[in-house]
């Protein structure tokens, strides 16, 4: 768990960093290298959700609902 809580505080301070322009252009999280444009920053995003989710212990997916309808 500490693990993942250093990767998340990690990716936390780099899109930081973006937002106020104190970061290169590229930086690597593991196997995964992610660039800063607007499509590396909702990878970036999407990535600090799923460190969050795994912190939680939230399940991944969505949860449905099923409706019964009479008929």
């Amino acid at each position: 768990m500490a693990d993942l809580q250093q990767q998340l505080d990690e990716a936390i301070a780099a899109r930081h960093a973006w937002r106020t322009g104190k970061t290169r252009t590229a930086a690597a999280f593991g196997d995964r290298r992610i660039e800063y444009s607007v499509e590396g920053m909702k990878q970036l995003d999407a990535y600090i959700a799923q460190l969050r989710r795994a912190i939680s212990g939230v399940p991944r997916g969505r949860n449905r609902i099923t409706y019964a309808v009479p008929d």
